[in-house]
């Protein structure tokens, strides 16, 4: 009985740490999934990720004029109980229409949704202006 009673609390710890795992993948899926959206300039793609509550309209005639030299994560803060990671990316572009490079830093708030059960971005996209 001991040992019956053993093998299921390892069989849970086992399935619970599974589960962690593929919690953290999913969400390094959607981090990398956006910055690789931002970088090639995809930007309605980049759209998708953020919460349909927070979406404004996008400026298309002049996101067409930016284009992405770098994107660079340099801080990645998470809280695993209130499922929300906050990440700040340096962005180069440049702005084809006045010809000059420039950076930004893009601070992002991400928050796990439980009811669509994936990660949505719950700050705007990056102003490149």
């Amino acid at each position: 009985m001991k040992l019956k009673l053993l093998g299921l609390s390892l069989l849970a710890m086992v399935l619970l740490a599974c589960t962690s795992d593929l919690f953290l993948m999913k969400r390094d899926d959607t981090l990398n999934g956006y910055g690789s959206a931002i970088r090639w300039g995809i930007f309605e793609k980049a759209l998708e990720f953020q919460n349909p509550a927070h979406r404004k309209r996008l400026d298309e005639a002049w996101l067409k004029s930016v284009h992405i030299s770098s994107y660079d994560t340099v801080y990645l803060k998470e809280d695993p109980n209130s499922k929300v990671v906050e990440q700040t990316v340096n962005i180069h572009y440049y702005l084809e229409r006045d010809g000059i490079d420039k950076s930004i830093t893009d601070r992002q708030v991400w928050r796990f949704d439980d009811d669509k059960n994936k990660w949505m971005l719950e700050t705007d996209l990056p102003a490149f202006r």
